[in-house]
C-alpha cells in the first residue's frame, strides 16, 4: 500500500510539474502531421518517453519529445527543428555540413551535444560546454561562454 502510495504521489508531482511549466502531455497521434513525419525519419526507432505541447504564442505551439536515450528534441508546430540535445552527443545529420566541419577542424576531440535554431543564429554546444554561435547559413560568429 504504501508503495502504490508513492508511486502516485510521484506521478501527481511529475504532472503538476509539468502542467506549472506550461507543457501538457500529448499523445503521438495529436502531434501534427509535419512533425511526426521528421519524427519517425530521424529517431525511430528510438522510443518515445514522453511528448509535450506549449503555447509560445497565439497559433504557435512546441512539441518537446524526450527520448528513451535521453535525447530531446524540439520542433514548432510548422515542423521546423528548434532543438536537438543529448549530454552523450546527438545525431549531425541536423546540423549543416559547414558547421560540422567547423567543429571536426577545429575541435577535433569535441562532440555536438547541442544543436539549436535560434531567431538569426544556430547554435552548437559541445561536450566540454563551449558554445558556438553561426549564422543561419552556417557561417562562425564567436565563442560564447
Amino acid at each position: 500500500m504504501k508503495k502504490i502510495a508513492l508511486v502516485a504521489l510521484l506521478i501527481s508531482a511529475f504532472v503538476t510539474g509539468v502542467f506549472a511549466r506550461g507543457k501538457q502531455p500529448v499523445a503521438f497521434e495529436n502531434v501534427p502531421e509535419d512533425v511526426k513525419e521528421e519524427i519517425q525519419k530521424n529517431f525511430l526507432p528510438l522510443d518515445i518517453q514522453l511528448i509535450t505541447v506549449k503555447k509560445v504564442a497565439p497559433r504557435r505551439f512546441e512539441y518537446a519529445f524526450k527520448m528513451n536515450d535521453e535525447t530531446e528534441i524540439k520542433y514548432n508546430n510548422r515542423g521546423e527543428l528548434i532543438k536537438v540535445e543529448n549530454d552523450k552527443g546527438i545525431k549531425t545529420l541536423f546540423v549543416p555540413e559547414k558547421m560540422q566541419k567547423y567543429v571536426h577542424e577545429t575541435f577535433p576531440n569535441a562532440t555536438i551535444t547541442k544543436y539549436e535554431v535560434a531567431p538569426g543564429k544556430k547554435v552548437l554546444e559541445l561536450n566540454d560546454e563551449m558554445t558556438l554561435v553561426f549564422t543561419k547559413q552556417g557561417k562562425f560568429v564567436r565563442i560564447e561562454d
